[in-house]
């Protein structure tokens, strides 16, 4: 087991430069400091630092253990000004991972709105894409994630959500006379749809092949928010999750040329709201998760507006 004494001592030498630089620091004996560098290797059966020419070059596993030793230490800090203020809330940072959609056109807001009811906390916010978000989760590395399609497992906790995916259409289309909309509707009209790995494109593709009918995957698009444009100019139609209806309407209002309708067979999207299992989270991290949690619940109750009564998302 390692020491919170030994991850200070880790960090202090890296942030020196030397054993010498660390001991003065920390005002023990440069022979005291030596010494407990040789206890941590030699507990972790593990060495840290190269030494060549009189200095000390530490390895990569140096580098990781000192990431963590970062996080350990800084909540301990965290936790004794908590303790020493009598539970008052003290400045913390909330780090959050998230998709490139959500990170920047949902999240914003909820930050902000977060922020009122929490002036002392700080946000660090990370947009990469799901298999990032769900890695630096597993991690421990930050606070909350929201990532498609994670699962629960031993490094983290997911909330999920599965939502139906709708058809996209242009206003004016014959075909908005009908509720549902099935790919024998659509055979060998040109399409809007995700790149060819992603698993919507790979259900749509194999719905249209079931029923025996054609698939023109003619416009292939990183995300759901450059199919607008393709979907309004009447250029092609898209099938996406019921949850970009609301990003959408809320932020391109100016683009009313898209209408929503049911699509069969079904097929579903899902995402997640993820925390570790092995971080402990601050107060102000949890309540961060909670309201997040709130946020969508009303996004995709929101956007329910715009397809029909019958439930979308579960």
């Amino acid at each position: 087991m390692i020491s919170l004494w030994q991850m200070t001592v880790i960090r202090e030498i890296m942030k020196t430069g030397s054993i010498s630089a660390a001991a003065r620091q920390l005002g023990r004996t440069q022979p005291a400091l030596s010494a407990t560098v040789k206890e941590l290797e030699r507990s972790m059966n593990c060495q840290l630092f190269e030494r060549q020419k009189g200095r000390l070059i530490p390895v990569p596993e140096t580098f990781f253990l000192l990431d963590r030793a970062n996080e350990i230490l800084e909540q301990v800090d965290d936790l004794k000004q908590l303790l020493k203020s009598g539970g008052e809330a003290t400045p913390t940072k909330i780090n959050v991972s998230s998709m490139p959609l959500f990170g920047d056109h949902f999240l914003p807001a909820i930050i902000a709105k977060f922020s009122k009811k929490y002036p002392k906390a700080n946000f660090q916010v990370a947009v990469q894409g799901s298999s990032e978000v769900i890695s630096s989760l597993e991690t421990q590395q930050f606070d909350v994630g929201l990532a498609e399609r994670s699962k629960e497992n031993d490094l983290i906790h997911c909330r999920g959500f599965e939502v139906d995916c709708i058809c996209a259409l242009p206003n004016g289309d014959p075909l908005l006379a009908k509720s549902v909309i099935e790919p024998a509707d659509l055979a060998g009209r040109p399409c809007a749809s995700f790149l060819p790995e992603h698993h919507i494109a790979k259900e749509l593709k194999a719905a249209f092949n079931n029923a025996g009918v054609d698939f023109d995957p003619k416009f292939q698009m990183q995300n759901v928010a450059a199919q607008y444009e393709i979907i309004g100019s009447g250029a092609g139609f898209g099938v996406f999750s019921a949850s970009s209806t609301w990003f959408q309407r809320r932020l391109w209002s100016s683009n009313n040329n898209i209408a929503f309708r049911r699509f069969a067979p079904k097929i579903t999207y899902q995402f997640s709201i993820i925390t570790p299992k092995r971080r402990p989270l601050s107060r102000a991290a949890m309540a961060f998760a909670r309201a997040l949690d709130g946020a969508v619940v009303q996004m995709l109750d929101e956007a329910q507006n715009h397809i029909d009564d019958a439930p979308i998302w579960r």
